[in-house]
């Protein structure tokens, strides 16, 4: 279903004068009646509510926060500049000693007695003039683009590092394909921006300064023809700008769009086929493709008259002073030298002229894919200290929860006031209705999280208190979605323990009960594990996940719903591995299956975020709650 236009309650936004610049766009969106897909106006009410700032950045608001990212080249791009500025003044000198010397030549046919020196002396000025242009501009594009692909590749790696940092939901609420388009392609869309506009637009807009300053010089009259097709341009860009943010914005989300659409299809391909839903589902991204096909050349339509006006105007700045130098050199008014001057200078804007047009069009997609990098960058960090940084923990003492709550993204609360403690070398079982909570727990421990309020100690410390790499240490995390890399079986439990021997990874894949079905393999240990750990079965992969924990030297084992994907048989050797892992440890499992927890010292039973019991399988089981989801189980055993 599409919207349509003046549907005010797709807008969301209440009367506000704080909403005014927002409504206005959405307005604008509408008057353009090009039947903009629901999904597509949703990414735009979306990035309207989170991008408020998208029109307070400037030309050289949007350099200096790049380079604020990477500060190490900030001298490196100065030179650059400066390299580009010195180089179009000696390019410029070019256009003068040209002139000079077909001055000299139209001096000497016209029969004065002119020394060949002279020509000689401005032939050799200019050939030198040109040598020192090409030389200055190439080490400075070298420069300006070594420069732009560091500081691009720090931008990246800058991403990268604060994924790791903010919490885990944003992640989750936000699609694998978006954070692509934004960490690939908007990074990447990025490079013309840093590695020409920001070195040479300064030496760009200096070349037509000067021609302009250097006529005005030479003869007033012939510096102001200079701007005589200056109200085309205007007229032009006027055209061009015309519900430009309207059509960016679309042009923008339909892209993004598509990205998330093709991400989704390839993923979704086991589904559908399995559910027969190819035309559905090839239906919607087909639709994605046909609108963003659809509104790009909607774009251009609506640019086409503008930019050839401007592209007219531009090419055309000696139209007024072309006749007006030879009616001044006509009636001896000017100097041969200045009427060749007044001939080639406006005619040396045009590249300039087309270049910085083509600036403020780049400034506008590079201001716009800017604010969707900066909507990573500006999220809220989990705070840790530095990794040098480390604490003395007390493996004698278990993990500590007290009265921890805890709320998604600043919403309702979902854990209420959690209160329980674990011993090592014992389990900790958590269960309980699905929604209840237990993977929330999960994760808050595992530090996925922060609490909203309350504390989490290991060991006698304030999780919060841990750096990421001491606290990532302490904790090994297996969650039902077993991920391995596409790399080698032993390499994947080797990350358990990064400098284990073959001996002790070997005793960890038979203590997990995978040795046996690995040296079944084709290559063994060597094996690839395939995308993702797809080579293999979900009961093989968890128990390779399994080797991968005991391997690890942590104080603190995380099993969320470790046997989620296993079959009777493989459940068996998995709770034998689990044994295992409890020797002198902190273990907490979240299980569905109660029939797998049955011998834990503490079984604590969680419904609606809140502990409704706590005690052994025996004792729970005269809790109304846990008896009833223990009745599918008792003829099992």
């Amino acid at each position: 279903m599409r919207r349509k236009k003046g549907e005010k309650e797709r807008v969301g936004f209440p009367s506000d004068p704080k909403r005014e610049k927002e409504e206005s766009l959405v307005k604008e969106i509408d008057s353009l009646q090009l039947n903009v897909p629901d999904e597509v106006m949703d990414r735009i009410d979306k990035v309207l509510e989170e991008s408020k700032a998208r029109e307070k950045i400037t030309m050289g608001g949007l350099s200096k926060d790049l380079m604020s990212l990477a500060p190490e080249y900030q001298g490196k791009m100065r030179l650059s500049i400066f390299l580009a500025c010195l180089g179009e003044l000696f390019g410029f000198a070019v256009y003068f000693f040209s002139a000079y010397a077909a001055g000299w030549l139209i001096k000497r046919a016209g029969g004065e007695d002119l020394p060949f020196s002279d020509l000689l002396t401005c032939a050799l000025f200019a050939m030198a003039s040109l040598a020192l242009y090409f030389a200055l501009t190439g080490f400075s594009t070298i420069l300006s683009h070594k420069t732009s692909f560091a500081i691009l590749a720090k931008l990246r790696q800058t991403l990268f590092e604060k994924l790791q940092k903010i919490p885990l939901g944003y992640l989750i609420d936000h699609p694998v394909g978006k954070l692509k388009v934004v960490i690939m392609d908007r990074v990447g869309d990025m490079e013309d921006w840093v590695a020409h506009t920001m070195p040479e637009l300064p030496s760009r807009m200096l070349h037509p300064l000067l021609c302009s300053a250097i006529l005005f010089y030479l003869d007033w009259r012939i510096g102001l023809s200079v701007f005589a097709p200056l109200p085309i341009v205007m007229v032009g860009m006027a055209i061009m700008m015309y519900k430009y943010r309207a059509r960016m914005a679309i042009w923008l989300s339909s892209y993004a769009n598509v990205a998330e659409r093709s991400a989704e299809y390839i993923r979704g391909i086991p589904v559908i086929k399995a559910f027969v839903q190819d035309q559905a589902s090839y239906g919607k991204f087909a639709d994605a493709v046909k609108f963003y096909h659809f509104s790009t050349m909607k774009w251009w339509e609506q640019s086409w008259l503008g930019q050839a006006l401007m592209m007219a105007a531009f090419m055309t700045p000696q139209l007024v002073s072309l006749p007006l130098a030879f009616s001044l050199y006509g009636q001896g008014q000017i100097t041969i030298e200045t009427f060749l001057l007044a001939l080639v200078l406006p005619i040396s804007i045009l590249p300039q002229a087309f270049t910085i047009m083509m600036s403020f069009e780049l400034f506008q997609m590079a201001s716009s894919n800017w604010m969707e990098i900066k909507e990573i960058l500006d999220l809220p960090e989990q705070k840790r200290p530095d990794p040098g940084k480390r604490l003395s923990l007390d493996h004698n003492q278990g993990i500590t929860w007290d009265k921890v709550t805890f709320s998604y993204n600043k919403g309702k609360e979902v854990l209420h006031r959690i209160s329980f403690e674990t011993t090592p070398g014992q389990v900790t079982a958590l269960v309980g209705p699905s929604g209840g909570g237990k993977s929330t727990i999960a994760k808050l421990l595992a530090g996925f999280w922060d609490p909203s309020s309350g504390k989490i100690t290991i060991g006698g410390v304030d999780s919060q208190a841990l750096s990421f790499q001491q606290l990532a240490e302490e904790i090994s995390y297996v969650s039902q979605d077993t991920f391995l890399f596409d790399v080698s079986i032993r390499d994947n439990i080797r990350l358990g323990k990064p400098d284990a021997s073959e001996e002790e990874i070997i005793q960890a894949a038979k203590a997990a009960h995978c040795h046996d079905f690995i040296m079944e393999m084709p290559g063994g240990y060597d094996t690839p594990a395939g995308e993702a750990g797809k080579a293999m079965s979900g009961g093989e992969r968890q128990r390779i996940t399994l080797a991968r924990a005991i391997l690890k030297p942590a104080s603190t084992i995380i099993l969320d719903e470790a046997t989620a994907y296993a079959d009777p048989e493989n459940e068996a050797l998995i709770q034998e591995a689990i044994s295992h892992l409890v020797r002198g440890r902190n273990l907490l499992i979240v299980a569905h299956r109660l029939n797998t927890i049955q011998g834990a010292q503490q079984i604590i039973l969680i419904d609606k975020g809140r502990i409704v019991a706590k005690g052994r399988h025996e004792e729970l089981l005269e809790n109304p709650l846990y008896a009833r989801l223990w009745k599918p189980f008792v003829g099992e055993e």
